[in-house]
């Protein structure tokens, strides 16, 4: 064998092991394309994907539909042979993988932001229409969390509900902070609390801020809490990252609770985020999720008004309504099942 062929074969050798290395090492980028679509008004897993009781509910004969994104998984990474073959396919997109996934947290820790986002998504998505359909909403103040060796430690709970402080009555967690705020260092507080169902009062003595020497510190954190007697499940596959998506968890919730039939046998889909008085905000993979909706049979698509903008180009059969509050989405849609065309807001 001469140099020559020698030094071909380790050439050969080199590239082979190069280009396989290649298929192999992943890269900082995820694929991004329309994903699968849910009825929330159907079964998953053989459980009703929402489920009320405590309350009347109301059939129906339609579909409202959870559109998703599939993206690569927290845990999984992209290579570049799959990064060309979704730049290169139709409605598919790649991109950085820190616009997706924050620097510095793990697979673990994602899993567990997206599901405590889901379960804000879901408790907003219930008030909202709750209070859309009449059913009383009762606001409350809850404690999201007490600082370890803080005053509140151990005298307080995640989870207890504030009802009074100092026998003031409170009804949200801006009650509380205000009335905190106004006492000196070294006061006792008594918080009129209910835990599990049981009332009682626990007195808290303030300590000083350590960020701020003059500002009194309990060391507890909170959050608004609400308090209906309906009770509202949902039963979406834990896979399905789309914490992002109350708008249609709302709607499937009102069309249970209420008389009114929205779907009317037709199929809807909807996105857009939701908070606790029905404000609708913008979300992300929008066009993603019309090609979504698109392939589950969707005639009708809810937008929220910040992401109208993004749908201009998108060439689409789907009628796309936009919405800014889920009084305007359920406006519409009870306008669009009486073939009144007109009154309702487009993209």
């Amino acid at each position: 064998m001469t140099r020559n062929t020698r030094t071909a074969i380790v050439a050969a050798l080199c590239f082979v092991l190069l280009a396989g290395a290649v298929t192999l090492i992943p890269i900082p980028f995820v694929a991004w394309s329309p994903g699968v679509t849910y009825n929330l008004l159907g079964a998953q897993g053989g459980e009703p994907a929402v489920q009320v009781s405590g309350a009347e509910t109301s059939p129906t004969d339609g579909q409202l539909l959870l559109s998703t994104v599939a993206a690569t998984k927290s845990d999984s990474h992209l290579t570049l042979p799959e990064a060309l073959a979704n730049y290169l396919l139709p409605f598919h997109n790649v991109m950085p993988r820190d616009w997706i996934y924050p620097v510095g947290m793990s697979a673990s820790e994602l899993t567990q932001q997206s599901a405590d986002e889901m379960d804000t998504s879901q408790r907003n998505a219930t008030v909202a229409a709750l209070r859309a359909a009449h059913i009383p909403v009762q606001e409350n103040a809850v404690i999201d969390s007490v600082s370890s060796g803080g005053p509140a430690y151990e005298l307080l709970q995640a989870g207890d509900v504030i009802d009074t402080v100092n026998g003031k009555i409170v009804s949200a967690a801006s009650d509380v902070t205000n009335i905190i705020k106004d006492v000196s260092i070294g006061d006792t507080i008594e918080f009129g609390i209910t835990r599990n169902g049981a009332v009682m009062k626990v007195q808290v003595t303030t300590q000083a801020s350590a960020s701020d020497r003059s500002v009194p510190r309990v060391g507890m954190t909170l959050r608004d809490g609400y308090q209906y007697l309906p009770q509202v499940q949902f039963t979406i596959d834990p896979d399905i990252d789309q914490p992002r998506d109350g708008l249609v968890l709302a709607l499937a919730v009102y069309e249970l609770v209420s008389p009114t039939d929205l779907a009317q046998g037709r199929t809807i889909a909807a996105t857009g985020t939701i908070d606790p008085s029905g404000t609708v905000g913008a979300t992300s993979g929008v066009e993603e999720k019309l090609r979504s909706a698109e392939r589950g049979g969707a005639t009708v698509f809810l937008v929220p008004a910040g992401n109208c903008s993004e749908t201009q180009q998108v060439k689409t059969s789907l009628d796309l309504v936009k919405v800014n509050k889920l009084d305007d989405a359920i406006t519409s849609l009870e306008s669009l099942a009486r073939g009144d065309m007109n009154g309702v807001p487009r993209c």
